[in-house]
């Protein structure tokens, strides 16, 4: 896989994970899971222009990730997605601020884990 696809790869999955986690976070802030929360003013691009920040930030951690295969990527990081969005619904609603940034941690950890993972055949 060439650089520039690994990059592409990358950047794409790293900006859905991080809206989608976004969203959730932001769903959750009240103290409990509130879609409801969604509709107030403002809330959607602040979410949306912070996930997107975040993805910058994550993406070059996202294409190292990628260079012992794509189908590592496909397989784990649904894996590490799923964990994120565990780790939100339970530490958000009892302390945002371990949340937020342990999502962040966890989300870099777990990228370079995969990036350590033997390539799936």
């Amino acid at each position: 896989m060439s650089m520039l696809n690994r990059v592409v790869l990358g950047a794409v999955l790293s900006w859905i994970y991080a809206v989608t986690l976004g969203l959730l976070f932001a769903a959750c802030v009240e103290g409990h899971l509130s879609f409801s929360t969604l509709r107030l003013p403002g809330v959607v691009p602040v979410a949306l222009i912070g996930s997107t920040i975040i993805a910058l930030v994550m993406t070059p951690i996202a294409a190292w990730s990628v260079r012992t295969g794509a189908r590592n990527l496909y397989l784990y990081g649904p894996i590490l997605w799923i964990v994120l969005a565990a780790w939100l619904l339970l530490v958000v609603p009892w302390n945002v601020a371990y949340g937020e940034y342990g999502v962040l941690i966890l989300g870099l950890v777990g990228l370079v884990i995969l990036g350590f993972i033997p390539a799936h055949k």
